[in-house]
């Protein structure tokens, strides 16, 4: 195909999983067509997806990452490599409107879902007890996250603010807050006495 007609056909050619070498040429059109990976417009990023497994860290730099559109189809996890998600997250930094980790809405963090992972703990810290909680579902279903991100998140879960006291939760806390559980401070929650009706 020619760079244009691949331009043209990108939310088809991208919608299953690509080997890598189907992705290599995709993704060497769409540079070629646009001249730059600066001059890719968000309208062709938001449709990469499983190309997004062939650009290099160094490219992802080069891009500009200030729509949530273009960052939530970065952010599905495609088994992006951990330099790859640390070049997003810089960008991210950088890009995203200005908004710091407290800002963050839960919008914002189920968008960025996998990204989140190229955090450090201090930055996930600093989301509010709320948005977590309103995206809890979502980054509990992370995969190949850092155990300190998860373990800040954890720290997050048990927030008042967030569900409420540990000793008032129901088994069904447990389901939504996913794999993030297995961080929690073991003397948080008595999880093997935990019934249905939160009590023990």
């Amino acid at each position: 195909m020619r760079p244009n007609d691949t331009v043209k056909c990108l939310s088809h050619l991208t919608r299953h999983k690509l080997s890598t070498a189907e992705a290599k040429v995709i993704w060497s059109n769409i540079v070629d067509y646009y001249n730059d990976t600066q001059n890719i417009p968000d309208d062709v990023l938001k449709e990469l997806h499983w190309v997004s497994t062939v650009v290099t860290p160094e490219e992802f730099s080069n891009l500009t990452l200030s729509n949530i559109e273009v960052i939530s189809t970065l952010g599905i996890d495609y088994g992006l490599s951990m330099d790859q998600l640390d070049a997003i997250a810089d960008r991210v930094r950088e890009d995203f409107g200005g908004k710091q980790p407290e800002d963050y809405t839960s919008y914002d963090l189920i968008g960025l879902r996998q990204i989140l992972c190229a955090f450090n703990a201090s930055e996930i810290n600093r989301i509010h007890p709320k948005a977590y909680k309103e995206a809890a579902n979502v980054i509990g279903n992370l995969k190949n996250c850092d155990y300190e991100v998860l373990k800040a998140f954890a720290a997050l879960a048990i927030k008042k603010a967030a569900f409420g006291p540990p000793r008032f939760w129901t088994s069904g806390t447990l389901k939504i807050v996913g794999a993030v559980a297995n961080f929690f401070p073991k003397e948080s929650v008595n999880f093997k006495k935990l019934n249905n009706d939160g009590t023990k």
